[in-house]
């Protein structure tokens, strides 16, 4: 985060428990043994992908078999004048509470020297969640002025969330935004609604947290529209998708956090070819800048000994 050079390749990697992240307790314990079994240089908590819609009155369907990643069952958006309802939920009740006794469980069981980040979905994200992606966008569209009142509310829920994350411990936010790949947005609509409310939600905690990074998900990401946010470190699928890790070097003025191939070599390889992948990423990086990390959540069914054949080979690393 410093710039500096360091020992060897740090490196993370992360996975939903769909069967535990109902509870907070179920969800450390789970968190806290496969820290204790990696032994990663940082962890990223994992929630439910839906868990900051219940407070609104979403409910989430079954978890997807390969990722155990959660979607929209039934929400409390069928126009958008139902948004005006919808007020400010407290950080500390319902879903966003249960998350941050999570967070406090895992804090208090790995001690201060392990980096925590706690998940936080984008406004325009949150809200796409709530209504149904394709539904939102259409909305912003067709009615901007309603959707930007839909986007402030949810700005100040996820600035307090992301303060009281650090609050409990945290070191600071994985800050995940769904719209801007896939060519779901365009760049002048993602700057309306979604950088203006991204800008509120990581300044509430900039001067407070020394490692969040934002999360740029799908296909050919705008980018560009990312290199001023105030966070030290970005993560993008740069193994199926533009830009590659050599061309975000002159995009991105910080840490990159990526590299792993999650749904190539590391779910279907030996470990001998997962070992050689990371070598290969390792050297081609510069070690001031790269943390290895996997474009987005792992399947799960990515064989543990493919995981520690990864951690194994960053270990014998020597940037």
């Amino acid at each position: 985060m410093e710039g500096r050079k360091p020992d060897r390749t740090p490196v993370s990697f992360w996975k939903h428990f769909p069967d535990a992240d109902h509870d907070p307790e179920q969800l450390a314990e789970a968190l806290v043994e496969f820290q204790r079994r990696y032994d990663l240089d940082f962890v990223k908590l994992m929630p439910s992908g839906m868990y900051g819609t219940e407070d609104f009155g979403c409910e989430a369907g079954d978890p997807d078999p390969e990722t155990g990643a959660k979607r929209l069952l039934k929400g409390p958006i069928s126009r958008v004048s139902d948004w005006a309802a919808l007020r400010p939920v407290p950080p500390d009740r319902g879903a966003r509470g249960r998350e941050l006794r999570c967070l406090e469980l895992v804090r208090r069981a790995l001690g201060p020297g392990v980096p925590i980040i706690q998940t936080v979905f984008s406004p325009s994200t949150t809200a796409a969640k709530i209504m149904g992606r394709d539904a939102f966008i259409a909305a912003a569209r067709e009615h901007p002025e309603a959707i930007e009142g839909a986007l402030d509310m949810l700005a100040e829920t996820e600035a307090a969330f992301a303060r009281a994350a650090v609050d409990r411990g945290a070191d600071g936010i994985f800050f995940a935004t769904q719209l801007a790949g896939d060519g779901l947005m365009t760049a002048d609509e993602y700057r309306r609604f979604g950088v203006a409310y991204d800008m509120r939600v990581l300044e509430a905690i900039a001067s407070r947290s020394w490692f969040s990074m934002v999360h740029v998900h799908g296909s050919n990401p705008l980018f560009s529209l990312f290199s001023s946010y105030p966070v030290p470190a970005i993560s993008w699928h740069d193994r199926r998708t533009s830009p590659s890790l050599s061309e975000a070097r002159d995009m991105w003025p910080g840490v990159f956090a990526c590299g792993l191939d999650e749904w190539g070599v590391l779910r279907t390889g030996d470990p001998a070819a997962v070992r050689a992948d990371v070598e290969a990423m390792i050297r081609q990086a510069d070690p001031t800048r790269f943390i290895l990390a996997p474009g987005c959540v792992l399947p799960l069914d990515v064989p543990p000994e493919n995981l520690e054949a990864v951690r194994g080979a960053v270990e014998s690393s020597n940037p």
